[in-house]
């Protein structure tokens, strides 16, 4: 009992060691007097208190490559009075390729260089704080949609308005998230699903197979409908029978009124109404080819 009493407590130590030893690294200095942790510290607390907390953000001159001329320049700054004071050299904040030599290797990160926030000059520090999150608060009308939606609709305002449509995901509601549908790491061109699989991992009473295949539906949801919101009903693009005209003829033979004559037959006016009245599985069908029933 004596001995493991002993050994559970030599444990403890050894684990108290390898914690104050993590802790105390980011805090040493590099070989040559670049700026880690305590010089950095004693005019940056607050942003410390913050990265000190992860191992990896402890490096001050990992992230800022100009630290060291920064921390050189201040205490210049410091001892100079008047016009003798040397301008300021700013630590310089971290470019993406900074971020990704680390954060390169994970499922979630390798593929930013391919991704549409990467192809339009996005830096990683424009979502993600260095120090402390983008996103302090939410604003009214956000406080259900979340911190990541809030940060998404900072810069997509246009796709921020269509939310408030009749029509829409609801996402100031909470259901969804922008990051549910979107990664904001990659891009659409890296997946090799279907692009309606997107939709179907939710909208699983439309999924396929069906013995009958309505194409647009198949291959992009996007077709028929607007995913972020629309003044139409079930989030289409347009109205019925707008929408589906747009590809489909309204034959007389079947859409006509009884007792027209053949050569001049006049389009029924319920032809005119939605469409999916009559062909109610718009996504597929099991038993009908005019995707009925």
């Amino acid at each position: 009992m004596k001995l493991k009493r002993l050994l559970n407590g030599m444990v403890i130590l050894f684990g108290l060691f390898a914690l104050g030893a993590a802790q105390a690294a980011p805090a040493a200095n590099k070989a040559g007097g670049a700026p880690v942790g305590a010089q950095c510290v004693s005019c940056h607390e607050t942003e410390a208190k913050a990265h000190m907390k992860h191992a990896y953000h402890g490096d001050c001159v990992s992230c800022h490559t100009t630290a060291v001329q920064h921390a050189k320049a201040e205490e210049a700054r410091e001892s100079a009075t008047g016009k003798d004071k040397p301008k300021a050299v700013l630590a310089g904040a971290p470019k993406s390729e900074q971020c990704l030599s680390c954060h390169k290797n994970d499922a979630k990160h390798m593929n930013f260089a391919f991704s549409d926030h990467a192809k339009a000059n996005v830096q990683c520090s424009d979502c993600h704080g260095n120090h402390k999150p983008k996103i302090k608060s939410l604003t009214a009308g956000m406080e259900r949609a979340g911190k990541d939606a809030a940060l998404c609709i900072s810069c997509h305002k246009d796709v921020a308005a269509k939310f408030n449509m009749r029509s829409h995901h609801p996402l100031k509601e909470g259901g969804v998230t922008c990051v549910s549908c979107h990664d904001a790491h990659g891009g659409q061109q890296l997946s090799l699903a279907a692009k309606t699989q997107q939709c179907t991992q939710c909208h699983q009473n439309v999924r396929g197979p069906h013995v009958f295949e309505h194409a647009p539906a198949v291959e992009d949801c996007a077709t028929c409908h607007n995913p972020h919101g629309t003044h139409n009903q079930k989030l289409l693009t347009l109205a019925q029978p707008a929408l589906c005209i747009q590809c489909h003829t309204i034959t007389n033979n079947r859409h006509g009124q009884t007792g027209a004559s053949s050569n001049n037959q006049i389009i029924s006016a319920t032809a005119l109404r939605n469409c999916s009245s009559c062909h109610s599985q718009v996504h597929g069908s099991s038993q009908d080819q005019h995707l009925r029933y």
